[in-house]
This record gives structure tokens, sequence and C-alpha cells, in this order.
């Protein structure tokens, strides 16, 4: 199953043009996906070695030993408690497909997280993320509200902060309701908080988008071949023969020939092409 069985009669490419990136979509005819995930899916995960299992009840994060069994699982539900598998398609090759699916059409990192959160409940507060993310509702109803973060537009993983300061964010509020067989997108970096209307068993694919560090990493890794970015650059400290004049004159002579270098290299006519088979993305650039 991949994205366009989800999106039924509207296009990979129209969804591409129109919402990713931009604005959330919801839709129902997931009842395919809606069938990878249930009671018995949860637990069977939570059963499984190396299982990262994480638990939460209104944003407080559970400091007991880990549900292993059904029993175990069912208390902490009756306590209030949202049960999260991160990385399920490790441990479910259903959802290992599922993931991969993603990663064909998208070209990027895809993790499958698999939640489970009691009647009147929420696990995390406002939030946003650094993934792409897809909500599949396979148990239950949740209702999701969302709103467009101003406050930190565009965020990376490694930049997420601690405090997320939703108390500042001035856009309107917009809700979804989700039940068995109904999907939502939510873009990278939308606010968003969802609290389960009965039982609720979910299904969040999270795919890394690309930003344009990632044309610095790719060219880290071409810069480990040249001589001249592997230059050493003029003593610094207290052995420094040099003035901090003379020091600043020498580091702009070498930041200009670097940047020179950069320039050449970004627009070398085989730069694009280059890359794009760095990230497996020629055969979308082919079809696009």
């Amino acid at each position: 199953m991949d994205l366009q069985t989800l999106l039924g009669q509207t296009s990979l490419s129209r969804f591409v043009l129109d919402y990713y990136q931009r604005l959330p979509f919801s839709a129902g005819g997931a009842f395919q996906a809606a069938a990878l995930a249930d009671w018995g899916t949860l637990t069977a995960l939570l059963g499984e070695s190396g299982a990262d299992v994480f638990i939460c009840r209104r944003n407080e994060r559970y400091a007991g030993d880990l549900p292993r069994d059904a029993a175990a699982a069912t208390r902490l539900v009756q306590e209030g408690y949202t049960l999260l598998v991160r990385h399920a398609e490790r441990h479910d090759a259903r959802l290992a497909r599922l993931a991969a699916a993603f990663e064909r059409d998208f070209a990027s990192v895809v993790n499958v997280h698999l939640y489970c959160t009691p009647a009147g409940e929420f696990g995390f507060g406002w939030h946003y993320d650094a993934e792409e993310v897809f909500i599949v509702q396979t148990v239950g109803r949740k209702q999701y509200a969302l709103r467009k973060n101003t406050v930190n537009p565009w965020p990376l993983e490694e930049t997420l902060p601690a405090d997320m300061q939703f108390e500042r964010e001035i856009m309107p509020l917009w809700r979804c309701d989700l039940e068995s067989g109904s999907w939502l997108y939510i873009p990278s970096g939308y606010w968003h908080r969802a609290e389960a209307r009965e039982l609720s068993i979910s299904l969040a694919i999270g795919l890394a988008p690309h930003s344009a560090l990632d044309v610095w990493d790719f060219l880290r890794r071409e810069l480990l071949q040249s001589l001249e970015w592997r230059q050493r650059l003029p003593v610094l400290g207290r052995a420094s023969p040099l003035t901090q004049d003379e020091l600043r004159a020498r580091y702009a002579q070498v930041f200009q020939a670097l940047g020179s270098d950069l320039s050449h290299r970004l627009t070398d006519p085989g730069a694009v092409d280059k890359y794009l088979r760095s990230r497996g993305g020629e055969q979308a650039a082919a079809d696009s």
C-alpha cells in the first residue's frame, strides 16, 4: 500500500503541488491501511525484543516498567496513558512494506509509529515535528487540532527546542476528526494536538523532508577529496606569528578562495545529477 492508494482519485503529483509541505489534507478510503494495526498488533509489538516503547499521559512521561503483554498494556490504558511504539516497521513486516512504499515515493527516510490512546485523553500537548507526517486512523476516533507555525517555520530535527513556545502562535485553529479508515497529512512544522474520542489506535508515518542543508552534507562528502579543503589554516592562539590584522587578511584570502570553489562546484553542469544520484532522486526527476 502506498500514498496513491490513500489518495484515491487525487493524483500523487496533484497532492504534492497543492498540499505537500503547504497545507493539511484529510480523506477517507484508508481501509486497507486501517487493517495494518489493531490491539493485537500493538500487544505483539510490545512483546518484541528491542521494541522502542514510550508511554505518556497529558505530556507527562510514564516512569514505571514498560508493558510487555496485553494485561500490562490494558492496565496502563485504563489509567489514561498513551502507548507509543516507535519505529514499529522494524518489528512488523506489513508496516515495513508500508514504510518502503513511502520511501520509494519520496526518496526519503521513513519511520512508522503506532499510537494507542484511551478515550478522552491525549499523550502529547501542542507540538510540531520536523517530519512530514501521515496519520492513518485504524481503530476508534480521534480529533486533531492544527495551526500553522509562524514561531519556527521549517524546523529541523537537530534544532527542535525543548520549549516550542506555542503561546506565541497567532494563527487560527483548524480541526479534523478521524475515524477508522480515514487519514490526515500534517506538514512538517505544523502545530498539532490530538485527543481520542474513544479508544484510538493510529499509525503515524513520518518522513524526513529534504532541506537545503542536505546539499551541504552532500558537498562535505565531496570536499573530503579536495586538497584545497584539506589544507591547513594559519595558526591561531599565542603561537601565531601574525598580528591580528595579518591573521584576518590571511583568513579572508582563504575564505574568498573557498567561496569561489563552492560556487564553481554548485554551478557545475553535472552537480545536480550527482546530488540526485546520491539521494536516490534520479528516477523521480526522470518521471517528472
